[in-house]
Parts: C-alpha cells; structure tokens; sequence
C-alpha cells in the first residue's frame, strides 16, 4: 500500500472518455480516445439538465455483494473480470431506469491485450485511444495496453473505477443524455468554447456516476474502505493537462465530482449540466 500511495503522484497520464463522433485530435500526454458523434433523425435528442435520471431525488445505487472475478492482465483473465462488473452495474442501474421509464440495454464489451486492429464505428481503425465507449455500437473498449498496469499493477479497483467511468457513459447514452450533449456540441462547434465545456460536462458526470458505483460496491462489502480512498485519489490525478483540448476538465475538478457520486450516491448530485462553468472547467 505504500508503494501505491507513493505512485499516486505520478497517476493521470491517460485519461479515459466517451467516443462521440467530432475529431478532437491527440493529446501530448498520451493516448486520448477519437470522438465520434452523427446525429440520427429517427432518434432526436433527448434531455440533459432536466433528464428524467437527473432529477429523480431517490434515483440511488442500491448496494450490493459483487462477485468480481480474479483480475489479471491476461485477455481471459482481464475480460472475466470486466464482465463480472459489467454484470454487477448492470444491476445496480437498471432499477433507477425502470422507475423513471427508461429502457435499458447491456452495453457490450471489447477487451484485448492492445489497441492494435481495433475499428469501430466512432473512430475507425486506429491505435492511438485509451479506454472509451463507443455509443454507435454501445460498446465498452478496455485495452489492457492502456490501463497503466506497470502502475497501478494489482490495485484492480483502479481498472474498476475506469470501467465504472465507461459504463457511466453508456448510463448517458441510455437515458437520452449523451444524445442531447453531442447534438448540442454539433450546433456550437465541438472545438469551440462552448463545445469543450459541453464535453467536460459529459466527463465529470460520468466520473460522479463512477464514484456513484464505487460507494455502492463498498456499501455491499465488495470493496473496502481503502479501496475507495485510492480509487478517489486516482480520479484526483486525471484531467486536462497543459497541451490537453480542455475537453475533460481539471483533475481537480474531476475528483470533486467523484467524491460527489462517493459522498451523495444521487444522480441528482451529478447533474454538472445544471452547474456553474467554474465547476466544470
């Protein structure tokens, strides 16, 4: 544990994000997922800050006992533990669907030892990504390669909260929300100020969802007290850096909205298309 707290000072030097459709560029400080977003006509926008998800005062994750399988850094191994989870957020978030009406459906996942022949919709081929989500195919990418295992090395509820932070996108994507957010983003440029703020929107709410899961993970004595003081601190050490597009936010600010989902376990706590500019820079 030592040894860990020692390298959280170097944590943060790739960031994780939703694959929407606009073309951002790359990152100087690594590996920084292609966004990708085409508005489709059958399925017009939905709503942000006054999403059905968003403003239900008991939408809450109820916790409970998951069975997360052993991590490893082997595909098998890796992919037995991200479906594992994949399950238990299934289950903690269909319910608060169900109450408000929403229908909801598993994402898939992709996980391999690299990024190499990986093509999807959002990005086509390409190498240079992170861990992102894809919501053309619903699909959660997780290449190993990328998780900074050298790192973070045995410490899997690092990977689980980047997979939680995934999954929350996919949360976003089902409720309508990601839809609202990119279409806005196409109208006001997603280079443009505008656009940017939007997108940091989109990433701190996801990581409030993240944080939303960790505690209720805990709450059902899947992971322990320290656990979750690493997990937070690891999202106090992700964000925008100098070079960076600002699409993100500050590490500072990512970690805030974490401790938010950590400390409130309400989806009306991570409403951040209802907060000031400040709080999402």
């Amino acid at each position: 544990m030592l040894l860990v707290v020692i390298l959280l000072a170097v944590f943060g030097l790739v960031r994780y994000a939703v694959a929407t459709g606009i073309d951002l560029g790359s990152t100087a400080l690594g590996p920084k997922p292609t966004t990708t977003y085409t508005p489709d006509p059958a399925n017009p926008p939905s709503a942000t800050v006054d999403n059905p998800l968003l403003t239900d005062a008991n939408a809450t994750l109820v916790p409970a006992s998951c069975k997360y399988a052993s991590w490893g850094t082997e595909v098998a191994k890796a992919r037995a533990f991200f479906e594992s989870a994949a399950s238990c957020l299934s289950t903690a978030w269909k319910p608060i669907f169900a109450e408000n009406n929403l229908s909801f459906e598993e994402p898939k996942l992709n996980i391999s030892a690299t990024t190499a022949g990986i093509s999807t919709p959002c990005t086509g081929s390409t190498s240079n990504f992170a861990a992102f989500y894809c919501a053309a195919n619903k699909t959660i990418y997780m290449p190993i390669s990328q998780l900074q295992t050298d790192i973070f090395r045995d410490n899997w509820v690092v990977y689980l909260s980047v997979f939680a932070h995934e999954y929350g996108h996919h949360v976003q994507a089902q409720s309508g929300i990601l839809r609202k957010a990119n279409s806005e983003r196409v109208d006001v440029g997603a280079r443009s100020p505008q656009g940017l703020e939007l997108s940091r929107r989109v990433e701190l709410q996801a990581n409030c969802f993240d944080g939303m899961y960790i505690v209720s993970s805990k709450g059902g004595g899947s992971l322990s007290s320290s656990q979750v003081q690493l997990a937070t601190k690891d999202a106090y050490g992700r964000g925008d850096s100098t070079g960076d597009m600002r699409d993100h936010g500050t590490a500072q600010n990512g970690g805030k909205w974490f401790e938010s989902g950590v400390s409130n376990n309400r989806t009306t706590s991570c409403n951040t298309f209802a907060a000031s500019a400040a709080e999402v820079s």
